[in-house]
């Protein structure tokens, strides 16, 4: 079974993509740009500059509508227009601060925009598979932190992770109920979704995320403080995120409903915040950065592992990129870009490597 996504599959696919101009979003267009697939993005505008779907001039590529994915009328007319065979349902995101300034706007998006999507799916006939992709974090505190697995017990935690199960609960309620595996043959739509955690690569700004804040040190030569060292956290490159998505797309085109309906596909590898930034730092090639804890700690942040040996078996996917590799990429990307060269350029060059 092949590891990677078929460009024979993707070639002259027509795949609609929610929330393209997230940081997920726009590799996920950019990948499936590089397989030959024609791209049909909706979301609303991306929230904050610099950001990777304007920087690789996104919305001129795709066939790109701005909205909001409660509006009923204006997500209908997109779909027909799009008549895809894939739908990649990214969802709302950003970060635990975000949301908890606005609770209400996340979970109406997360909850309306995927009911939504799924209610419309119905009205449309081209569509034969649909992922939804939801968070590492829906499942309920593991105290003997053991590999979660698919059937282990998901629970409410922070905002925005609950916010991602209560979509993933609706695609499944709508595959239970309206695209039922028992009477394929009818509907013909094949639902499941994907569970992810936070990847790293080249293009994420985000002020609170570490590799952004780190570069951003390295650049200004200050030491970069950490809070919390010792925190041991997943590491995984959105390019191996984005392969697990399109294989899973893949499958559920070919096979239909004999796949499981939700799928795990998490890192392969969990190092502590303090070694990965001290290797980061290498990699960028400083001798005058440092990486050093914070003299305000904050609280031991908890990650527990997934298991993604059902994608394995599955889909045929796990992590391409080990540790070192995918902060390698990382680093040579946020180097190309403030050295001024093409973020166009840089990434295919990225995906070449990958692909």
């Amino acid at each position: 079974m092949e590891s990677l996504p078929s460009s024979s599959f993707w070639q002259g696919k027509r795949v609609f993509l929610t929330y393209p101009t997230s940081f997920l979003g726009a590799w996920t267009a950019l990948c499936l740009q590089h397989l030959g697939a024609q791209v049909f993005g909706f979301s609303e505008t991306a929230g904050k500059n610099p950001n990777l779907f304007d920087l690789t001039n996104l919305a001129q590529s795709i066939s790109m509508t701005y909205g909001d994915l409660r509006d009923e009328e204006s997500f209908r007319q997109v779909l027909q227009f799009a008549q895809a065979d894939v739908v990649l349902h990214l969802g709302e995101t950003g970060l635990l601060t975000e949301a908890e300034k606005k609770p209400l706007d996340i979970i109406a998006k997360s909850v309306m925009g995927t009911a939504t999507l799924l209610e419309l799916l119905r009205e449309t006939a081209s569509v034969r598979s649909v992922v939804v992709v939801s968070s590492d974090k829906v499942y309920e505190r593991n105290p003997e932190n053991k590999a979660l697995v698919e059937t282990d017990k998901v629970g409410a935690g922070d905002l925005l992770p609950t916010s991602k199960l209560c979509s993933e609960l609706i695609a499944l309620s709508y595959r239970q109920t309206f695209f039922n595996p028992d009477k394929y043959n009818k509907h013909k739509i094949a639902v499941a979704s994907a569970r992810l955690g936070a990847g790293i690569g080249g293009g994420d700004f985000s002020e609170t995320s570490l590799i952004p804040q780190a570069v951003q040190s390295f650049l200004n030569k200050k030491n970069f403080e950490i809070r919390n060292p010792n925190s041991v956290r997943p590491w995984i490159h959105v390019l191996d995120q984005v392969s697990g998505i399109l294989k899973l797309a893949e499958a559920l085109y070919v096979k239909g409903p004999k796949l499981s309906p939700t799928y795990n596909l998490g890192a392969a590898e969990y190092e502590s915040v303090g070694e990965v930034m001290k290797e980061f730092s290498q990699i960028w090639g400083t001798t005058w950065s440092s990486v050093s804890e914070s003299a305000g700690k904050g609280s031991l942040s908890l990650h527990g592992q997934m298991s993604s040996e059902l994608a394995a078996k599955d889909l045929g996917w796990k992590p391409q990129w080990d540790l070192t590799k995918a902060l390698a990429e990382t680093a040579k990307w946020y180097q190309g870009y403030y050295s001024g060269r093409s973020s166009v350029g840089e990434l295919t060059s990225v995906m070449r490597g990958y692909f």
